[in-house]
C-alpha cells in the first residue's frame, strides 16, 4: 500500500519550500553534467612521475655557465628503470638564446644513452626543466653521468645552476672543468607511467558519493534553517576539510612563510635569533628540502605520486639549517592553531608534509570554532554574518597555515560580540565582559598595525549599558590599553626583525623617503589614492571575496562571486525585525564608516610606504584579503531601516544558494587543480 501520509508531508514540503528545492535540484543536475563534462580530467591517461634519485641539496648556485665550461654529476640509479631528468635552471629572469649542449652515458658500458641541445629560451627561472629519452632498463645499482656544457654563451646571456654546499650526495660527484667540487648538483632522476587518477568505476562513485553529500546537506539545512551558528558547520566543515586535502602543498598564498612561522612557535622559538649568520631562526633542513620536494609541481595538475613520496621524509631534527624567515614578524598567538598540529604531526608521524596538513588541519578547526561563537551570540544581521562567514577567501585561508584565517575569524568574533553587548540581553557591562573583548582584540591587533582602529567598535555600546559617562570612558580606555599594551610589547621585542627590511620588495623601495615624500606632497598622495581606489578597487573588491585565493591563481567561479556580493549587499540594505534593534543612534553608522576609512588609509600608506618606490602615482601591491576583517563594517553601515524582511523562511533559501556556491567552489577546484 502507498503511504499516503509520507506522500502528502512530501508534497507540503515541496509546496511550502518550492524555491529551494528547485535551485537544489537543478543545481544537483548542473554539478552532474559539470562532473560529466570534465571527466577526461581524471580518467584520461597521464603521466605519473617516480622518483629514481633525488639530489635536493642547493645552497648555492655554479655561477653563470659561459664559455665551453663543462659541468658534469654522477649518480647510481635506485629502481630499475628511468626515463626523465629534471633540472632547475636558475636564468636570472632574462630572456636567454642559444643552447646548451646535454649528454648522458651509462658509465659501465660507456654508451652514450643521449646527446641532444637544451634551448635557453625554454628555461623558466627556479622551475625544473625535463629531459626525456628513451626508458633505461635494469638500471638499479648502475652508475650514469650527464654532462652539461655552455657551447660558448657569454656573461648576461646564460643560465646557472643550483649544487649543494658539501657532498651530501655520496652515490655522485659534481666535477666542473674536470676539478672534483665535493658537493652535488641539484637535479632528479625519475621514472614515468601513463596512468588515469581513477578508474572509471572509482570515477563515478566518486562523483556520486560527492552528489549525495551536497543534496544531503540540503535536507539537513531545512532541520537547522532557524539556527544559522549549525546551518553555518553544515557547509563549512565538508568544503573546508576538502580544501585541507585537495589544494596542493604550499600552493596557498604566503603558505609556504606561514610553515616555517608555525614550525618555529611549534619549539616555542617566537622570535629570531641573532645569529653568525644573521637574524633568523635554525630549522631542521628537512622542512626546507620537503618545501623543494613539493613546491612549484603542480603547473599541469596534481603530482600526487611526488606529494606521496615526500610523505616519507623524516624531520631529523639534529640537521638543521639557517632561515631568514619574513614571517617570524607576526607574533606567536595567531599561530598557535597551526602550531599545535605540527607538534602532534612532529611527535605521532615525525613527517614535515603531514605536519603540514594537520597544521592546515587544526587550523581550519580554529576558525570553525571562532566563527561557530559569532555566529551564535550575534543578535543582529545575522544572515549577513553568515555570509562573511562563508566567503570563499576566508574558507580557503582558513584551510591553509595562513595567519589570515584566524586574524579573520577573530575580527568577525570581535564585531559580534560587541553588538551582541550593544543589542543583546546583556543589561550592563561587567568586568568579565572587558576581560573577554581583551582576549579577543588581542588577536586582531597584534595580526596588523592597521587593525588597530577596530578596537573604536567598542562606542556602538550604549552609555545605558554603563553607569555613567566616566564608567564607559573608564571601560573604554581598559579594553583600548588591554589590546595595545601586548602589542607595544610584542613589537619592542621584536624591534630587532623589524628593523631588517623586507629583500623581498621592489629594490627602490625606501620607506623612509616615503614617508618624507608623503608629508611634504599630502595631496598628491590623496590624488595617489584616489586613482588607486578608481583603477583597482573593483579587482581588490572581487579579490576579497575570493576570486583568487592561492599562488597558482586557481580563479572562483565569477557566479560564485558575484553571488556574494550581490547577497551581502543586499542583506546589508534590508532587516529583519531583530535587526531594528540598531535603528536607534544615527552615530553608529558614522563610527562604522570612520573606522573602515581609518583602517583602509593605513592599509594603503604602509603598502605605499613598504612595497612602493618613492613618489610612486599608484599603490601597487593591495590584496583584497587585507580588508576581509573591515568590509563587514561597510555593509553594516548601508542598512535601510525602512526595509524589513518578516519572511522568516528567507534563511534557508540565502543558506541553500551559498551552499549551492561553495559546492559550486569546490567542484571548480577539484578539475582546475587536477588539469
Amino acid at each position: 500500500m502507498l503511504n499516503y501520509g509520507f506522500i502528502n508531508k512530501l508534497y507540503t514540503e515541496l509546496k511550502n519550500y518550492w524555491l529551494v528545492w528547485t535551485i537544489a535540484f537543478i543545481v544537483f543536475f548542473l554539478f552532474s553534467l559539470y562532473i560529466y563534462e570534465n571527466r577526461s580530467t581524471f580518467i584520461d591517461p597521464r603521466e605519473i612521475e617516480h622518483t629514481v634519485v633525488d639530489q635536493k641539496k642547493s645552497e648555492m648556485t655554479i655561477g653563470e655557465i659561459t664559455g665551453n665550461m663543462e659541468i658534469t654529476q654522477s649518480f647510481v640509479a635506485e629502481q630499475d628503470q628511468f626515463m626523465r631528468i629534471k633540472i632547475p635552471f636558475g636564468t636570472y629572469n632574462r630572456q636567454l638564446e642559444g643552447n646548451f649542449a646535454f649528454e648522458l652515458i651509462d658509465v659501465d658500458s660507456e654508451e652514450v644513452i643521449l646527446k641532444r641541445d637544451l634551448p635557453l629560451n625554454e628555461l623558466q627561472d627556479g622551475l625544473d626543466y625535463n629531459i626525456d629519452f628513451p626508458i633505461v632498463r635494469n638500471a638499479k645499482g648502475k652508475e650514469f653521468r650527464f654532462t652539461i656544457t655552455g657551447q660558448g654563451l657569454n656573461p648576461g646571456n646564460t643560465a646557472t645552476i643550483w649544487r649543494s654546499s658539501k657532498d651530501d650526495y655520496m652515490q655522485g660527484n659534481l666535477i666542473i672543468n674536470g676539478r672534483d667540487m665535493q658537493s652535488d648538483l641539484r637535479f632528479k632522476v625519475m621514472d614515468v607511467e601513463t596512468k588515469p587518477l581513477l578508474s572509471k568505476t572509482k570515477f563515478v562513485m566518486f562523483g556520486i558519493s560527492i552528489l549525495i553529500v551536497f543534496i544531503l546537506s540540503v535536507v539537513v539545512l531545512r532541520v537547522f534553517k532557524d539556527k544559522i551558528h549549525k546551518a553555518f558547520l553544515i557547509t563549512a566543515i565538508p568544503i573546508g576539510l576538502a580544501m585541507v586535502v585537495i589544494i596542493p602543498p604550499f600552493d596557498q598564498l604566503d603558505e609556504l612563510e606561514h610553515y616555517y612561522r608555525a614550525f618555529e612557535v611549534s619549539e616555542g622559538k617566537f622570535i629570531n635569533q641573532k645569529t653568525e649568520h644573521g637574524l633568523g631562526n635554525f630549522i631542521p633542513a628537512s622542512l626546507i628540502e620537503t618545501v623543494y620536494d613539493v613546491r612549484y609541481i603542480h603547473q599541469t595538475g596534481y603530482k600526487y605520486s611526488i606529494v606521496k613520496e615526500a610523505f616519507q621524509n623524516n624531520l631529523n631534527s639534529e640537521d638543521r639549517q639557517f632561515l631568514r624567515n619574513y614571517a617570524s614578524s607576526y607574533p606567536p598567538l595567531i599561530y598557535v592553531p597551526q602550531a599545535l598540529g605540527m607538534m602532534v604531526g612532529r611527535v605521532i608521524f615525525d613527517s614535515p608534509l603531514m605536519m603540514m596538513f594537520l597544521g592546515r588541519l587544526l587550523n581550519f578547526i580554529a576558525y570553525v570554532a571562532i566563527v561557530y561563537a559569532a555566529l551564535k551570540i550575534v543578535p543582529v544581521k545575522k544572515n549577513l554574518f553568515y555570509l562573511f562567514a562563508m566567503l570563499p577567501m576566508s574558507i580557503i585561508h582558513a584551510a591553509s597555515l595562513s595567519a589570515d584565517g584566524i586574524t579573520n575569524a577573530m575580527a568577525l568574533f570581535f564585531v559580534a560580540y560587541i553588538l551582541y553587548l550593544a543589542y543583546g540581553r546583556v543589561e550592563h557591562i561587567a568586568n568579565r565582559h572587558l576581560i573577554i573583548m581583551i582576549g579577543i582584540g588581542l588577536f586582531v591587533t597584534l595580526s596588523k598595525i592597521v587593525y588597530i582602529p577596530m578596537l573604536l567598535v567598542f562606542l556602538l555600546i550604549p552609555l545605558r549599558k554603563f553607569k555613567n559617562k566616566k564608567d564607559y570612558l573608564k571601560k573604554f580606555l581598559i579594553v583600548f590599553v588591554g589590546c595595545l599594551i601586548p602589542f607595544i610589547i610584542w613589537n619592542l621585542m621584536n624591534l630587532s626583525n623589524m628593523s631588517v627590511p623586507d629583500m623581498r620588495g621592489n629594490p627602490g623601495v625606501s620607506p623612509g623617503d616615503q614617508v618624507k615624500f608623503v608629508l611634504l606632497h599630502p595631496m598628491y598622495y590623496i590624488k595617489t589614492l584616489f586613482v588607486t581606489l578608481f583603477s583597482l578597487g573593483s579587482s581588490q573588491l572581487v579579490s576579497m571575496i575570493g576570486k583568487v585565493a592561492t599562488n597558482y591563481q586557481y580563479p572562483a567561479p565569477s557566479i560564485v562571486i558575484y553571488t556574494f556580493l550581490f547577497l551581502m549587499l543586499l542583506f546589508g540594505i534590508i532587516n529583519d525585525e531583530n535587526d531594528l534593534k540598531m535603528k536607534g543612534r544615527r552615530i553608529d553608522r558614522g563610527i562604522l564608516i570612520f573606522i573602515l576609512l581609518t583602517v583602509m588609509l593605513l592599509i594603503y600608506t604602509a603598502m605605499y610606504v613598504g612595497y612602493n618606490t618613492v613618489g610612486n602615482p599608484i599603490i601597487y601591491g593591495i590584496q583584497g584579503r587585507y580588508f576581509v576583517p573591515i568590509a563587514i563594517l561597510f555593509f553594516l553601515s548601508i542598512s535601510n531601516y525602512q526595509i524589513i524582511n518578516k519572511n522568516n523562511d528567507i534563511n534557508l533559501l540565502i543558506q541553500t544558494i551559498i551552499h549551492c556556491c561553495m559546492y559550486a567552489l569546490l567542484f571548480s577546484y577539484l578539475v582546475t587543480i587536477n588539469g
